[in-house]
């Protein structure tokens, strides 16, 4: 395997972005803008005592623009820490998700970050191995979570096999060893592993050509794009043995994560009481979780990356979030919205536990004779 020192002065290198240069490469209009009629389900908001009643949810229909999605070419670049691109003059930031809420903001955090892992790699040996090939960079963007990885990610690598045959996608080695979640996905979409580039922090990797492709999203209203469900929904599903019926389950967060229930044994009692079925806190296999979502009618679970799976429930599931009040996040009230689940919310105002680097991570007890209320109203 070919090998070399790549030398520049890190501190010499300049933030190339899409929000502060458009024209820095090249560019290829991958799927055209357009715009959808979006017509949420009429769902149902409670907020127990303690709650305040800041979140608004938008339960009337609603025109959302989508705009080009962008495929930029960058030319024999370097890739460092699996994500961040380079050459001897710029770093290339478009696709970060962070710079697409606010590029003013984080863009200083952003180039700094980088800058640092690009000084830490000076010394890394060059990998040759794809010196000859197109890729899409499919860890760039940055994101760490679930509903990023499904909902963004997977969709712009089915995009992008359907758009550059020949091109291959550049990931994390973890990711195509199957790792829960990640792995499991690139499985079961079928993305051959001939078309994967697997790829490790520590060594620095050249390229012939790197594609910086947008992702399918309107970040603004935080709406998926029109075809990301049917890319998402391309493959035949597993389980056939979905039956209508009022079938409720409840999904535990892991207990190694954020938003945990604080009065999780009351909770666990008022499930008991209306025969819920259960499931977690264990990490579920995927194939597990779609066919839970394709097999209840009702699903309960709290404000967060165990949602992100509803995209593949049937048409009019209802989905109750358990929802602190102080964590306002859109993103999953408007997948409901595009995947036709019908969205029930119960906000929840006494905090159990404060975390220290971000207060919408912090834990928060569900006021149960409340929660017992409205099961009964849903049950019914």
């Amino acid at each position: 395997m070919p090998g070399g020192i790549h030398h520049f002065d890190p501190s010499r290198l300049q933030a190339t972005s899409k929000f502060i240069d458009p024209g820095y490469a090249p560019k290829t209009v991958v799927v055209p803008a357009t715009s959808e009629l979006r017509k949420p389900l009429r769902g149902c908001v409670w907020h127990d005592k303690a709650s305040g009643y800041t979140i608004k949810r938008r339960f009337s229909a609603r025109q959302i623009r989508f705009a080009d999605t962008v495929a930029r070419r960058i030319d024999a670049p370097l890739l460092a820490k699996e994500m961040v691109l380079f050459d001897e003059k710029r770093m290339y930031l478009d696709t970060s998700i962070e710079l697409e809420y606010s590029p003013k903001y984080y863009l200083p955090a952003v180039t700094q970050r980088c800058a640092e892992a690009i000084k830490a790699s000076v010394d890394a040996p060059v990998d040759d191995q794809f010196r000859e090939d197109t890729l899409l960079i499919s860890h760039h963007e940055g994101g760490g979570t679930w509903g990023h990885y499904l909902i963004q990610s997977i969709p712009r690598m089915l995009l992008f096999l359907d758009a550059f045959p020949s091109g291959k996608i550049a990931i994390p080695t973890w990711h195509a060893q199957g790792a829960p979640g990640y792995g499991e996905a690139l499985a079961f979409y079928s993305i051959p592993t001939e078309r994967l580039a697997r790829i490790e922090a520590s060594t620095v990797y050249r390229f012939k050509e790197a594609i910086l492709l947008d992702f399918l999203f309107n970040f603004k209203a935080a709406a998926p794009h029109p075809k990301v469900l049917p890319f998402l929904r391309s493959v035949p599903f597993c389980y056939d043995g979905a039956e209508a019926g009022n079938k409720a389950a409840f999904i535990k967060r892991r207990a190694d994560t954020h938003r945990l229930i604080g009065n999780e044994s009351a909770v666990d009692a008022v499930m008991a009481r209306h025969r819920i079925d259960v499931y977690g806190p264990d990490s579920l296999p995927l194939r597990t979780q779609i066919e839970l979502w394709q097999s209840h009618d009702l699903v309960i679970t709290t404000l967060g990356s165990d949602l992100t799976n509803m995209v593949y429930a049937r048409a009019g599931t209802r989905v109750l979030v358990l929802s602190p009040h102080w964590f306002g996040d859109i993103f999953f009230f408007e997948l409901s919205v595009a995947a036709g689940v019908r969205w029930y919310e119960l906000r929840c105002g006494d905090m159990a536990w404060r975390a220290e680097r971000a207060e919408g991570d912090s834990s928060f007890n569900v006021e149960a004779d409340l929660l017992d209320t409205v099961l009964t109203s849903l049950l019914s």
